[in-house]
């Protein structure tokens, strides 16, 4: 199809052109052309020299001398009165040919041309007049005449093919006969006799003419300056208006003797006597201001050049080929007009002109055609490929009235069908779970899923599909973001090829989210660049959980073992008679082992229990809660020799929503831990308000101790790792499994239930202590169940 439309893209370079020479020929389109120089020359008028003088042949000479044609013995006194003056020459504008009735009349005229440089015309006779073998040819005047005259010349006038005047040769005549224009030798040109080049122009019976040019117009007639015949006769002309002149003798407007022709140039179209004509002919062949027209092999080339270079230019810029078409009609008018002002060369436009916007309009319908041949073909194939899964229904079909209607059907089914695939494809992979990058083969990323953008909290303003925060991005700036275990970053290695290889590396963000990147090509096998689908493993979840087992099994290894190994000790030193472990000691040794031993079971149950049990969320007073907490370590707490105070609202009841148990159960353990750590006649205060962000939108449970306290960084340490179960020991559990006579450790589990229950009621945990002082524990939690959270 494409290789169809170069091949008529050639045949316009090589037609085209053509064409238009042959219409450059014809006469609708040459007359274009002279109204377009016809206006250009009304524009550059030339001024009429002070030395040329028309001695015109009036009205008021006919008058003064009686009709016409005058005896020649009145050209002879003429020609009497113009010797003294000295002229540089006098035309004569009469056919000399024919002898007078009486000679006398030709010696005296012919005596006084022999004074006066005088230059006679031809008189030019067609088929049917006095030609001897009935051809056109030029008639001398009488031997005598041709004897006296400085010199003879045509002075053929050519008409264009609406009968005006526009253009004279310098030579024409039968082949082998050419004779020079008259004024040519007025005008001081020594053109040559006889040449050997050919005719630039050839007419019927053999006539040919050479050296075509424009004659550029004065004006109107009367522009030239002009004296009546008779005036110069009876010398009423001043001397110094005929001295050293250029003289022409000829018939004026007045005069009626039907000697006008038809010109355009000097305005509308008027007439202008012949004399007038040549006139401006002399004085422009003299000053070199003739219009030269290109023809042949110049002007085919001007005609041809133009339209190449357009074609050329089509295929090249083919989205600004009607730019390209302006500007080349602009620049062949601008050059036309150009050329002619500095050269006086007439090159026609309208032939490049046309060529061009036929060109345009040519190329234009067969590259269109190509473009919907090749859409038709592409519709059929498209909709010839199966999708699978991702094909849409496909609507009902529509009846089409035509050949064109039924293939922009078919296209637009087929972009139907595309853009409803891109659709979903893109949809699925925006509801993806699993986080994915779409990137190009140098790693910028161009498509970022929702998963992607969380993991990598990538969040934008506009939660949606085409604002992607992440696209412009590569995939090395991004994972250079994060912290490997690796030995060496890939990145970092001066030796790899492509970013691809090597970037499947376990990695930590910022945040803490762990997660491993995996790419894929593709379309390697195609002849585009390869695009990449980058899948984000997240392992957060999975390290977690290998993280919370370790530290479970460190628990159970060591926490949980710790009391039967007692129990076994005490035991084994009882068999081997130790003296001091009596059987009242040995027995609360072993209650005490025992105890300890379900307590570490119970809080394990319980920290699950809180991660993973189902809330059931309900509206309840927070001020019960707290008391229902005190009422529970009240017994423990007056053991230890503790005292416990609950400062609860009184005014109102302070209501939220929660699971009321757990809560509890995280209160109890806040309560538990400062029991512990609370010397024997100190105070713990557990205070319930409304506070927060938000005044009224939350409820603050405080635990405050007077016990030993513990550093900020411990304090930091606590609050931060939610995901341990086991907390390192504070200085009074150290002091307190002194006391007890064994080596025990203190856990944090009750802690981690606290923080998990917390987590799950869309609260936080807060706190503040001081070695020797005492530790505060603030539980800040919402009043109203955020929605998002289950």
């Amino acid at each position: 199809m494409w290789r169809r439309f170069h091949a008529e893209w050639l045949l316009m370079m090589a037609l085209l052109p053509s064409a238009m020479w042959w219409l450059q020929r014809s006469s609708d389109l040459a007359q274009i052309d002279l109204k377009v120089y016809d206006h250009v020359m009304s524009r550059a008028q030339a001024t009429p020299s002070p030395d040329i003088l028309v001695v015109g042949i009036d009205q008021r000479s006919l008058d003064a001398l009686g009709p016409w044609p005058w005896p020649r013995s009145v050209h002879a006194q003429l020609l009497e009165r113009l010797a003294p003056m000295d002229p540089k020459g006098v035309l004569l504008d009469l056919f000399l040919d024919m002898p007078s009735v009486d000679p006398e009349q030709d010696r005296l005229l012919a005596q006084a041309m022999a004074r006066v440089p005088v230059y006679l015309p031809l008189h030019f006779t067609g088929p049917g007049n006095t030609a001897p073998d009935d051809a056109p040819g030029f008639q001398e005047p009488l031997p005598e005449f041709v004897r006296s005259a400085k010199a003879l010349g045509h002075v053929n006038i050519t008409r264009d093919g609406d009968a005006v005047a526009r253009r004279m040769f310098l030579r024409e005549g039968r082949q082998g006969k050419l004779q020079n224009y008259l004024g040519a030798y007025m005008a001081g040109h020594a053109a040559a006799r006889d040449t050997d080049s050919p005719p630039l122009r050839q007419r019927s019976g053999g006539w040919q003419m050479q050296g075509e040019f424009g004659i550029p117009l004065a004006g109107p007639a009367g522009s030239w300056r002009t004296v009546p015949y008779v005036s110069v006769l009876r010398g009423e002309v001043p001397p110094e208006l005929l001295r050293h002149k250029v003289i022409l003798v000829g018939a004026v407007a007045s005069s009626r003797l039907e000697d006008e022709l038809s010109v355009a140039g000097a305005g509308a179209v008027t007439s202008l006597p012949s004399i007038e004509l040549h006139a401006n002919a002399i004085d422009a062949l003299r000053h070199g201001t003739t219009v030269h027209f290109v023809d042949g092999a110049w002007l085919a080339a001007w005609i041809a050049v133009p339209i190449w270079l357009a074609l050329a230019l089509f295929r090249r810029f083919a989205r600004k080929a009607w730019t390209v078409a302006l500007a080349l009609v602009a620049i062949c008018v601008g050059f036309s007009l150009g050329i002619f002002g500095a050269a006086h060369l007439w090159l026609p436009p309208s032939a490049p002109v046309l060529g061009i916007v036929l060109g345009y309009m040519l190329w234009s319908w067969r590259r269109l055609d190509a473009l919907f041949q090749f859409f038709q073909q592409s519709a059929a194939a498209l909709n010839a490929v199966p999708s699978g899964a991702f094909d849409p229904e496909r609507r009902a079909p529509v009846r089409a009235w035509d050949d064109l209607h039924a293939h922009t059907l078919m296209l637009d089914d087929a972009i139907d069908r595309i853009a409803q695939i891109r659709t979903l494809l893109s949809m699925s992979l925006w509801q993806m779970p699993v986080a994915l990058l779409a990137c190009r083969d140098d790693g910028t990323i161009t498509t970022s899923n929702a998963a992607a953008r969380a993991l990598l909290n990538a969040q934008s303003a506009c939660e949606a599909e085409a604002d992607d925060p992440l696209r412009g991005r590569t995939v090395e700036a991004l994972l250079a973001q994060t912290s490997s275990d690796e030995p060496a970053d890939p990145f970092d290695c001066g030796a790899m090829r492509h970013w691809s290889e090597g970037i499947g590396v376990e990695r930590t963000t910022l945040d803490g989210k762990v997660l491993r990147a995996q790419a894929a090509a593709l379309n390697r096998l195609s002849m585009g660049d390869t695009s990449w689908l980058v899948v984000l493993h997240d392992l957060t979840a999975e390290r977690r959980a290998e993280q919370e087992r370790e530290q479970w099994l460190s628990f159970m290894s060591h926490d949980m073992r710790t009391p039967q190994v007692n129990i076994l000790s005490l035991l084994d030193l009882r068999a081997h008679g130790a003296d001091w472990l009596d059987q009242p000691l040995l027995t609360e040794s072993l209650r005490r082992e025992a105890e300890r031993s379900l307590r570490l079971a119970d809080d394990f149950v319980d920290l699950l229990k809180a991660r993973m049990h189902s809330y059931r969320f309900v509206q309840m007073p927070a001020g019960a809660i707290a008391l229902d907490a005190v009422d529970q370590v009240w017994a423990h707490a007056a053991q230890r020799g503790v005292k416990l105070s609950a400062e609860v609202p009184t005014e109102e009841d302070v209501e939220l929503w929660t699971d009321a148990p757990l809560l509890t159960r995280a209160v109890v353990n806040l309560l538990n831990n400062a029991i512990r750590h609370s010397p024997s006649g100190a105070s713990i205060r557990l205070c319930v308000s409304v506070g927060g962000e938000a005044a009224s939108q939350r409820v603050l449970i405080a635990v405050c101790d007077e016990g030993s306290g513990m550093s900020p960084e411990l304090l930091e340490a606590l609050l931060r790792n939610d995901a341990e179960g086991v907390m390192p020991a504070r200085g009074g559990d150290m002091d307190a499994a002194a006391s007890s006579g064994f080596a025990t450790r203190s856990h944090g589990v009750g802690l981690a239930i606290v923080r998990a229950v917390v987590d799950r009621h869309g609260g936080r945990l807060d706190g503040h202590s001081e070695p020797g002082v005492g530790t505060t524990f603030v539980m800040d939690l919402p009043r109203h169940f955020p929605a998002d959270r289950t």
